[in-house]
């Protein structure tokens, strides 16, 4: 099975998700991008800790001209290159594991999907088999919908397919989640990491630098959120 399963990383390179994700007026544009960059290199560290083999396709690489497009070339690529099942990823959600991964891509089969929620209602991770997979279908799908996980859930299910559900996790779509995520204290050493890059940063106003001591009270601000899956 680990022959025929990839897994797929389907990101923005980091610059690209500082301007979309992390962008406003609280951290600068250098260490938003920092951030990014930690992001996807977590992502990518605990991807390649799996048996499967591991492809990245980021926005500089992608075809399309929507997500909805963008991902489903990416993911028609991943089974073009001989793969049966395909495990799809982003890199905005910190506390992804390789076991978790490991674990979802081992679920995969002809008659079962793999999904993971996220707690905004989008989704953080897809798997199933390429017996499931219609790529206009799949292209047209509401990706920009808070309720991505049950359209997916009903794509699959209206292929026979049955659903394994993986733990939700907190992903990260703006500032107010990186702030949630650090006060939430998991995955310590990432969660330091992640503190030492905001207190290295010039433009991170001083109220906000001693509120990162400790427990981390913060505001919560308004952007404009991206959509649940939206790499």
């Amino acid at each position: 099975m680990h022959q025929q399963t990839a897994i797929l990383i389907f990101t923005r390179t980091s610059g690209a998700e500082a301007k979309h994700k992390l962008s406003g007026d609280r951290l600068s544009y250098g260490t938003n991008q920092k951030i990014c960059a930690e992001l996807i290199a977590k992502t990518r560290r605990a991807a390649q800790q799996t048996s499967f083999s591991v492809i990245e396709i980021n926005s500089n690489q992608q075809v399309g001209d929507n997500l909805g497009e963008r991902l489903s070339n990416s993911v028609a690529t991943v089974f073009q290159a001989g793969f049966n099942q395909v495990l799809v990823i982003g890199t905005d959600t910190p506390d992804i594991s390789s076991r978790l991964l490991q674990n979802a891509a081992q679920q995969i089969s002809t008659t079962q999907a793999t999904l993971g929620a996220s707690n905004d209602g989008g989704v953080y991770l897809i798997g199933f088999h390429r017996a499931q997979f219609d790529k206009t279908i799949f292209a047209n799908l509401e990706w920009e919908s808070e309720a991505i996980f049950e359209h997916l859930k009903n794509y699959f299910l209206n292929r026979d397919a049955t659903i394994y559900s993986t733990q939700k996790l907190q992903d990260i779509d703006s500032f107010y989640d990186l702030m949630q995520f650090l006060k939430s204290g998991t995955n310590y050493n990432f969660n330091f990491r992640l503190k030492q890059l905001i207190n290295s940063s010039h433009t991170f106003l001083p109220c906000f630098q001693n509120r990162l001591q400790g427990a981390i009270n913060y505001y919560i601000y308004h952007y404009n959120r991206p959509p649940p899956f939206h790499v």
